[in-house]
């Protein structure tokens, strides 16, 4: 068992709190989330990486837990429940990271989640081709990606291992 096996974020257990509470209210079909306390719509934060992050504050006996949720994360968390491994991300089908829509999310690990735009295979390729002689500049060119990045495939810097891939809808 991995060490991140059967654990949960802080942020993650807050949210589905508030859920549970009746103080978020999802809608999925919209991407919004309804918040009791303000009687409106929670308007999200936009960070400068194109994600929207929404602030958690919980009070749980005498303590006071303020921390920071991405919105899709949140979504998901209300619509489906904790994901239950730290290794689960919650990622956007389309790419756009404003559609919090549910239809529009899924849950991956983070390998599969990482925005590159290479697949394993192409990387394994790469690998075969700059084994049999062509010049990472070559490489690169043909792959539309930098000639530091055929560097790191060709050392096995990334796209070390295929990807896990997800036997159900929880990770």
């Amino acid at each position: 068992m991995a060490k991140t096996d059967n654990l949960i974020r802080a942020s993650d257990f807050a949210v589905f709190l508030k859920g549970i509470r009746g103080d978020w209210i999802a809608h999925p079909d919209t991407g919004r989330i309804y918040s009791n306390s303000i009687g409106d719509f929670l308007k999200p934060h936009n960070h400068s990486n194109g994600y929207q992050a929404l602030p958690v504050k919980l009070n749980q006996s005498d303590t006071e837990y303020e921390s920071k949720v991405c919105f899709h994360r949140a979504m998901w968390i209300l619509c489906r429940g904790i994901p239950t491994s730290l290794d689960a991300e919650v990622d956007h089908i389309d790419k756009n990271r404003q559609n919090n829509r549910l239809e529009n999310l899924r849950l991956v690990y983070k390998d599969e989640n990482r925005c590159r735009k290479l697949k394993f295979a192409d990387a394994e390729e790469i690998r075969r081709r700059y084994a049999e002689g062509e010049t990472q500049k070559t490489l690169a060119k043909a792959y539309g990606v930098s000639k530091t990045s055929i560097g790191e495939i060709v050392r096995r810097e990334t796209y070390k291992h295929p990807p896990k891939v997800m036997q159900s809808g929880r990770l």
